[in-house]
Order: C-alpha cells, then sequence, then structure tokens
C-alpha cells in the first residue's frame, strides 16, 4: 500500500509540476522582463503575492528560493528548477534553524536568494523579522524588490497572488541597498522591518 501511495504521489506532483511549468513557461519566454537597478550576492526582498517579477531577475542559477519540503512544496520545486532556478528546501516556520543555515551557506558563497518577506501566510503585506536576521547573520544587503505589470489577473487569495498576461511587460523596480548591523537591540530590529516595509510601499508607488 506504501508503495502505491508513494507511485501515486509522484505520478500527480509529476502532473501537476509539468502543466504548471508549461503554463509559467509561456509567459517566460513571451513577457518583456526589465530591470531597474539591479544588484547581484543579495537578499532580494519581495511580497508573496508578486513572485512574477523573480522570473525578470538575471542569472536565475544563482537566485535561490527557499520552497516547503511539502507535497506542494515538491511540485513547486521541480516548476523552478526547470526554469532554472536553484531551490532551497525548507521552511523558516518548522525548521527555521535548517533552514537558516542553508540560506547563509548560499549567501556565504557569494549567491543571492528571493525572500517573500510577508509568506508563508501573512498578514498580506507585512514584513516579518526572518529577512533582518537573515541580513545580520549574513552581512549581505537586503534588495527591496517590487515588479509591475501592464496586464495581469489577481488570485482571490489571502496575498492577493498576480499573474501577468502572456506577452505583458514586466519592469522590476530595485531599492537601496538595506545593510544590517551585526549587533542590533530588539528595537533596532524593529526599525529595520519598518524601514524595508516602507521602502517596499515606496517602490509600490514608483512602479505605478
Amino acid at each position: 500500500m506504501a508503495a502505491e501511495r508513494h507511485d501515486y504521489e509522484e505520478k500527480k506532483v509529476t502532473r501537476f509540476a509539468n502543466l504548471a511549468y508549461a503554463g509559467i513557461k509561456i509567459l517566460d519566454v513571451s513577457c518583456d522582463f526589465q530591470n531597474v537597478n539591479y544588484q547581484k550576492s543579495a537578499i532580494f526582498a519581495l511580497w508573496h503575492g508578486w513572485q512574477y517579477g523573480l522570473l525578470g531577475v538575471p542569472s536565475r542559477k544563482d537566485l535561490h528560493l527557499l520552497i516547503s519540503p511539502s507535497l506542494d512544496g515538491e511540485i513547486i520545486a521541480r516548476v523552478t528548477e526547470k526554469l532554472g532556478f536553484s531551490t532551497v528546501r525548507g521552511s523558516m516556520k518548522r525548521d527555521g534553524s535548517k533552514a537558516l543555515r542553508e540560506l547563509l551557506k548560499v549567501l556565504k558563497a557569494d549567491k543571492s536568494i528571493a525572500y517573500t518577506v510577508d509568506g508563508p501566510k501573512g498578514p498580506i503585506c507585512e514584513v516579518k523579522e526572518g529577512v533582518i536576521k537573515i541580513a545580520q547573520m549574513s552581512q549581505k544587503p537586503i534588495i527591496p524588490l517590487v515588479p509591475s505589470v501592464n496586464r495581469k489577473i489577481e488570485i482571490n487569495s489571502w496575498d492577493r497572488y498576480k499573474i501577468p498576461f502572456p506577452f505583458a511587460t514586466v519592469k522590476n523596480f530595485y531599492g537601496e541597498p538595506i545593510y544590517v548591523p551585526k549587533k542590533l537591540s530588539g528595537e533596532e530590529v524593529e526599525e529595520y522591518r519598518l524601514n524595508l516595509e516602507n521602502e517596499l510601499f515606496r517602490l509600490q508607488k514608483e512602479a505605478g
């Protein structure tokens, strides 16, 4: 029974991964992606519902995405890897110390990570402290990232997830690097968290 269940889940994961990849690949090849003030080797901070902008980030191989070890996460991991991104399997919520170690290892190798600062379940557009901790420990800059797109649909989910239409124009706006000192008080952590949150809101206005 266990083997049959595993085979069923594997077929399900493969089927959904292939379907999702086909859909995203259409956007990947048809949309016009543009980058404003892009920088390498950093922690790219963006809202959970705006992840479409990652398709426009240069050097995908060097960009690592933290993806849950769940069954749904397996589908997402396969899709993102087929699109050329690198992945780190883990969850800051469930196995935070292990996931943190893996992310720090990536940054130490002068690669980049993308981090959804209000994920995995919100509240929407509210930066959590995790990204500040990663920047503090890695001594790598946080780069706020906000994409804009001229044609999209918005899903009725907690994060108002956005999906561009094929042949849309996607422009990524990058904020100024935010460097976090190694030593911080709790009050200072909150200051950096708010600073990042405000910068993301500012970029949203700039992106229109």
